[in-house]
């Protein structure tokens, strides 16, 4: 008895579908904006309210909107070419300033520049784990 074997879907098709697809990378993105928001800086909470999770290109992504959350996680000071100042006019370009940025540890004492890899740092197997539990149909 010969017995032909094939598949209805090409392979990577397979394992994303098995893991959850788009579903399991959305859920991915927003683990990680959760852990990582008490490491954002957060004088009022604007940076850390202001995000976007969403699944493009076949990742998760997590998207700060703001429009200083670019140098805040670079965590270098930026300053207007013609003034000098942090503050910037609406359209205005920035230059580096050559200083680190200090965050307000009393308000939020976990808050620093690249907070993704603070996050991954400290809290990667909380992240794996819901990740883990959410593919094997426990939630979170």
């Amino acid at each position: 008895m010969d017995i032909d074997f094939g598949w209805n879907k090409p392979i990577p098709q397979i394992a994303k579908e098995a893991l959850g697809g788009d579903r399991t990378l959305l859920f991915m993105a927003n683990e990680a904006k959760r852990l990582m928001d008490p490491y954002v800086p957060a004088m009022n909470m604007g940076l850390s309210q202001n995000v976007r999770t969403y699944v493009e290109g076949g990742s998760g992504v997590v998207h700060y909107l703001s429009p200083y959350a670019n140098y805040q996680h670079k965590g270098v000071l930026m300053v207007s070419r013609i003034t000098g100042s942090p503050w910037a006019r609406m359209g205005e370009s920035k230059v580096t300033a050559g200083r680190k940025l200090k965050y307000n540890k009393s308000r939020h004492p976990l808050a620093t520049s690249e907070w993704d890899k603070a996050m991954k740092a400290a809290r990667m197997s909380d992240f794996t784990g819901a990740v883990q539990r959410f593919v094997n149909g426990g939630g979170a």
